[in-house]
């Protein structure tokens, strides 16, 4: 059969700096070594998905999902485990966006898929099972899951155990253990109990969980010793979360829900020697207070008017009951009780959740008054402007943001994140931008960067600006100047060519937390005005790299030496950089890979 001709890979919308702030430098450089050897092979695209395989000390497959042009999750084989993402990786990803055309792209796996027939398609999955054992198990899994099917819960425990089983398998790994598998498949048994929940059985999904809690917590106790793995713990808090929707949309008698409460408390109290806290406690109070109390049922009810009372009650908000709130609303939404959904979250003060609510309703005009009424937090009004956009009402949209702006944070309305008006601002810079709001887009432009500091929302001011940048750039470098904090501060400075000001920025320390790019730019930019500041850092860096001796990042130890060459040249200090190179070649001779690389920065 002749092979199916592909095509080539086509951009990304990533760039280096995106790709830079998902690792930490010294793992950028190596993944930028990876790549510059040709060491990512077989790039594969489908759809949001890309696979790949790197050569290093072993062969790895990495996958990457990429969505809108960031990359919204990525996986490795290799054993990496410091946080961020490995080399292999960030080879990947600036293969990606360096050599696009390196990547087949192919069909999605739902394309491929969909086009066999059901005899063809149930021939190749018991060919791939007589292969692959263990896919079996997964088939089994799904179809005793499956809504419609008796939710035998027995196949899922039983591929639970296998994954465990796989996950901790001893390996040849420094101490000879360490966890194996891929998370993904303990989040994907986990989800089993998703479309019982989306269909309303409540019974047939804790059936499911239940399952696959108790194969989790014995299982991982008893084979890993409780080791520290972080991926498991999670799972954990989303097990209590979906058997606590579970329980309330159940119609499990009194006698069955003190049963389960006792066996979820167990759990806890066998995971709580391992370090994992109140995994099933949410599920735990659900189980215990249901629907009962009958304040709940007064405001679900909205007797007594929409404003009767607030839950939980005054002295019972602690974490879990607050949890507890969400998740009643999910339950009261999946069953279309939506009156008792709008009391609910009223009177616990889920303001966005009810106007967005109200949106689905078609209560457009009502939504847009109760947040004017009620909204405190940018988080809110950007859900609301949104939902309004999306139903076609443009104009209530960009209302709702622009009030959103001046929000702030108050005792009732947690602030969730430093700058939380970030998100909101750059929203309405898009959103008025396309509606002709040129004032508008602008005024959201400048709280973009007061928020957030950053270099592309300074541009996407510059955008907006027009025949005004030049007071908009005068306000907006005030503000650059005058943060105590603002990571990409040197990188704006030049590119606007403050050249003194950005050296004194980074303050001449060699060891300042500057991007090696940026810091690279602002050498060449520096090199005549600054050539002893150059001259000092250049050196600095390049001397740490040879003496630590690792021979693949000498080439980045040229690239400083080279900026101190060409700093030595604009200060007509030739003389001095050739006893300066010598000294280095001659203190280096040994270090058979450095020493060209050396002998070609001769002048």
């Amino acid at each position: 059969m002749a092979r199916k001709e592909t095509k080539k890979g086509r951009k990304t919308g990533l760039d280096e700096a995106a790709i830079r702030g998902l690792t930490e430098e010294a793992v950028f450089a190596r993944g930028r070594a990876y790549r510059d050897e040709g060491a990512v092979l077989d790039v594969v695209r489908r759809g949001d998905t890309v696979t790949a395989r790197v050569e290093g000390s072993e062969t790895y497959r990495v996958t990457v999902r990429i969505d809108a042009g960031e990359v919204d999750d990525y996986a490795c084989t290799c054993p990496y485990e410091w946080g961020g993402a490995c080399k292999h990786v960030v080879a990947t990803l600036l293969t990606l966006i360096e050599a696009p055309e390196e990547a087949q792209e192919r069909p999605s796996l739902a394309a491929v898929i969909g086009s066999l027939d059901r005899d063809a398609l149930a021939r190749l999955l018991l060919r791939r099972a007589e292969i692959d054992p263990g896919l079996a198990g997964w088939i089994e899994a799904e179809c005793a899951a499956a809504p419609g099917s008796d939710a035998d819960p027995a196949p899922v425990a039983a591929q639970a155990r296998a994954v465990l089983a796989g996950r901790y398998a001893e390996r040849d790994y420094w101490d000879d253990y360490r966890p194996a598998g891929d998370p993904a498949e303990l989040h994907d048994l986990v989800n089993k109990a998703v479309p019982r929940l989306e269909a309303g059985d409540g019974r047939g999904a804790l059936g499911i969980l239940e399952a696959v809690a108790e194969v989790f917590v014995e299982d991982w106790i008893e084979t890993s010793g409780g080791y520290d793995d972080e991926t498991l713990y999670p799972l954990f808090q989303d097990l209590g979360r979906m058997m606590a929707e579970a329980a309330l949309m159940s119609d499990l008698d009194e006698d069955e829900r003190a049963s389960l409460a006792d066996t979820m408390q167990d759990w806890d109290a066998a995971l709580a020697e391992y370090g994992v806290e109140d995994s099933f406690a949410l599920a735990v109070r659900a189980l215990e207070i249901g629907w009962d109390p009958p304040a709940l049922q007064a405001i679900l009810n909205g007797e007594g008017g929409k404003d009767s009372g607030t839950w939980p009650p005054k002295g019972e908000a602690d974490w879990t009951e607050r949890e507890l709130t969400a998740v009643r609303l999910r339950v009261l939404d999946a069953a279309g009780r939506h009156d008792a959904y709008l009391h609910l979250a009223r009177a616990a003060q889920a303001h966005a959740a009810a106007a967005l609510m109200l949106v689905r309703l078609g209560r457009i005009e009502e939504a847009v008054a109760y947040a004017r009424k009620a909204f405190g937090h940018p988080d809110d009004a950007l859900a609301l402007a949104r939902a309004l956009a999306e139903a076609g009402r443009a104009e209530e949209s960009l209302a709702v943001a622009e009030a959103g702006l001046s929000f702030e944070p108050n005792e009732s309305v947690p602030l969730r994140g430093a700058h939380s008006v970030v998100p909101l601002a750059r929203w309405l810079r898009e959103a008025a931008t396309e509606s002709g709001r040129a004032d508008l887009a602008l005024t959201a432009a400048r709280a973009a960067f007061a928020g957030s500091l950053a270099r592309a929302d300074f541009e996407a001011a510059r955008a907006v600006a027009g025949k005004t940048w030049a007071a908009v750039r005068r306000d907006l470098l005030k503000t650059l100047r005058a943060a105590e904090r603002a990571p990409e501060r040197t990188e704006i400075l030049l590119d606007e060519g403050l050249v003194d000001e950005a050296v004194k920025d980074v303050g001449g320390a060699p060891g300042y937390a500057v991007p090696e790019a940026v810091l690279l730019r602002l050498m060449e930019a520096a090199q005549s005005s600054h050539s002893d500041w150059v001259i000092r850092v250049a050196r600095s860096r390049a001397d740490a790299i040879m003496e630590a001796g690792a021979a693949g990042d000498y080439a980045r130890a040229a690239e400083w030496l080279r900026r101190a060459a060409l700093a030595h040249e604009s200060a007509g200090l030739i003389d001095e950089w050739s006893a300066t190179i010598e000294a280095l070649i001659e203190r280096h001779r040994r270090k058979y890979k450095l020493r060209p690389l050396l002998e070609a920065l001769r002048f």
